[in-house]
């Protein structure tokens, strides 16, 4: 670790933390490997954890659109949700209550400029009522963008995560949303 001088005096001296990847190189043979130590790194200590493996080019979120007087998701995006929906619902018999922190590791086929925000949305959106109840559960995200022309992939870790936002009250029923006039 090397130290690096304040600018100031009264500022502390901080370490300079040198960059390295979290994640083993090589292929998908890695994949359990590399979610196990993205487990220990959004919940250090917690042993309950789901692995997805979600095949194919990684989808990411489109911007809303605006017509007709109201707000809607793009065909693209809903087909993309749902299929998305469908590959979690074989790891998930209901969804889960309480804090959650998930890690995805984007493995796309090129290094076409994406934002990693859009392609976890994406999965935070597909996950709501299969994984778990509303994404607002998420209390702790990570993601990573790897290049994997062989094999486009997601690779998503979903565990329990302590924070002081209490999210274990998603479940209950809300209030129905009045319409504008």
């Amino acid at each position: 670790m090397t130290i690096v001088p304040s600018q100031r005096d009264d500022e502390p001296v901080l370490p300079v933390v040198r960059a390295s990847s979290l994640l083993p190189p090589g292929g998908n043979d890695q994949d359990r490997a590399r979610a196990r130590l993205l487990a220990g790194a959004l919940a250090p200590g917690v042993a309950d954890y789901k692995v997805v493996v979600i095949p194919g080019v990684p989808h990411a979120k489109e911007r809303p659109r605006a017509g007709e007087g109201r707000v809607y998701k793009s065909s693209g995006d809903q087909k993309a949700e749902t299929a998305t929906g469908w590959l979690l619902r074989p790891s998930f018999r209901q969804p889960w209550a309480g804090n959650l922190a998930i890690g995805c590791v984007f493995f796309r086929p090129t290094k076409q400029h994406i934002d990693t925000d859009n392609l976890l949305k994406h999965v935070c959106d597909a996950g709501n009522g299969i994984a778990w109840f509303d994404d607002a559960q998420i209390t702790a995200k990570y993601g990573v963008l790897e290049l994997d022309a062989a094999t486009p992939r997601t690779l998503l870790v979903v565990t329990r995560h302590v924070s002081s936002m209490d999210r274990s009250d998603v479940t209950k029923a809300r209030p129905p949303r009045r319409r504008p006039r």
